[in-house]
């Protein structure tokens, strides 16, 4: 009994300590990004190509209808400079910014952070992370 106590706080310990590593920018090894852009590229046609569009430009199938027209998501990274992936995943999570926490709120963007924590559950920082990634690289300047 104790030993499967002590495996469930080991667990639960990684559980909540992986997403937030991930999260603080820590440095991932080379090569280790490849299932988060997957991940990612999947979510984001599933999340973000209606507004975005499939080639993350902004010209989505319902853009035309938004008050305000999507992000080109493609030309974030200024050229020489790193890609800021921190601001990118507080973006898509949306619950960690002054900005209301409607569906779409202030800045017209729903915020998936709450989408993902209802339907993803423990997974919902992984997702956040693997948009991000996504989205990373997809930048026309590391091109």
């Amino acid at each position: 009994m104790k030993i499967r106590k002590t495996m469930l706080a080991a667990f639960t310990f990684c559980a909540v300590l992986a997403p937030l590593y991930l999260l603080s920018g820590a440095s991932i090894q080379a090569g280790s990004d490849k299932p988060y852009v997957e991940k990612g590229h999947k979510l984001f046609k599933q999340y973000c190509a209606s507004c975005h569009g499939l080639d993350a430009k902004g010209g989505g199938a319902v853009a035309a209808s938004l008050k305000a027209t999507p992000a080109d998501l493609t030309m974030i990274q200024k050229k020489g400079e790193k890609f800021p992936i921190n601001q990118v995943l507080v973006a898509i999570d949306g619950e960690k910014t002054a900005r209301a926490i409607e569906a779409h709120g202030d800045s017209q963007m729903p915020v998936w952070g709450t989408v993902f924590r209802r339907t993803g559950g423990l997974q919902k920082d992984n997702y956040v992370y693997a948009l991000a990634k996504y989205i990373e690289s997809i930048q026309a300047a590391g091109k």
